[in-house]
């Protein structure tokens, strides 16, 4: 028997994508909670793997939710938990942690997260260079702060 993305964390999940794609934030914040939530109660026979496959979007989505409303603690603790669950290819979760800790102004931090998220993901492939830009962007931040600017 082949195992499924759970139907109903599934349906919570488009729910959520609809609410913020409406600027519903604190909807699909709410939403995304409940699809977590859902698919969290998991049998414990059915593998991680399928889990952690939903989980990851999941979280990423609930971050770049949380950024919406400038909600940068919030934002990097799901874009944390994202990676977590898929260290590869999740571009966007490595993308909205470091921008969270740009705006939150830890730079240092930011900086190394990055690095990390570009040894995941390549340098040569699109995210890798969406994450490139975002690196420099924080090493030009923490060069201000330096610089007394």
């Amino acid at each position: 028997m082949a195992l499924r993305p759970n139907a109903q964390v599934s349906k919570l999940r488009d729910s959520a994508n609809t609410a913020y794609r409406k600027s519903a934030f604190a909807e699909a914040i709410r939403l995304y909670s409940y699809a977590i939530d859902m698919a969290m109660q998991r049998p414990a026979w059915e593998p991680l793997g399928l889990v952690r496959e939903e989980l990851a979007p999941l979280y990423s989505n609930r971050a770049q939710a949380h950024m919406s409303q400038q909600q940068w603690p919030e934002g990097w603790v799901d874009a944390q938990l994202s990676i977590e669950c898929n260290d590869e290819t999740n571009t966007k979760a490595w993308w909205r942690g470091g921008k969270c800790l740009i705006e939150m102004g830890r730079w240092e931090e930011a900086i190394d997260w990055l690095q990390k998220g570009l040894e995941a993901e390549g340098r040569g492939s699109d995210g890798g260079r969406e994450l490139k830009t975002l690196l420099d962007d924080a090493e030009k931040g923490l060069e201000k702060m330096g610089q007394g600017v």
